[in-house]
């Protein structure tokens, strides 16, 4: 898989092989919260999961994220669990499974993704989205960035 700086990454199957911490940390998701359609949408999605962090595209840490990820700043839907990195329509089916919709419309979607996210995405975020889709490894120049968005949820908790 060729992401925009040319960089590779090896896809994981099954994930059965990223070692995954004895208690998992929270997981990410990543948008687009330019928009407050999409925010309504992440809030209804994640809306009573206290093991999901929801964090805007735009932000800057997620850029950061991104480019130590994916060697660019991809417009990609994005999710974090563990070591895991899912991206493309592979977030999309992760998120509605962790969400506990039904198996059969999150196929739904996750086939649908690739033939309606470019159009979409032009017509509603002003982009389409990057043709990143599956899951990889975190990289370890981009686990800093994930760890600082999981410590700032965590210490955001407390106050």
């Amino acid at each position: 898989m060729s992401v925009p700086s040319g960089r590779t990454f090896e896809r994981i199957t099954p994930l059965g092989d990223i070692p995954v911490a004895v208690s998992s940390p929270l997981s990410v998701l990543v948008y687009d919260g330019r928009k407050e359609a999409f925010r309504t949408a992440v809030d209804v999605l994640t809306y009573g999961m206290d093991d999901v962090i929801a964090v805007p595209w735009e932000s800057d840490v997620v850029q950061k994220f991104l480019e130590a990820q994916f060697g660019g700043r991809p417009f990609v839907f994005v999710l974090i669990e563990g070591n895991a990195v899912h991206a493309g329509e592979t977030a999309v089916k992760k998120a509605m499974d962790a969400r506990g919709i039904a198996s059969p419309v999150a196929r739904g979607f996750e086939a649908l993704y690739p033939k309606i996210a470019a159009p979409f995405g032009r017509v509603v975020h002003g982009e389409a989205p990057a043709e990143i889709h599956g899951t990889y490894r975190l990289d370890p120049d981009a686990q800093e960035y994930v760890e600082a968005i999981r410590a700032d949820h965590t210490d955001s908790r407390r106050e």
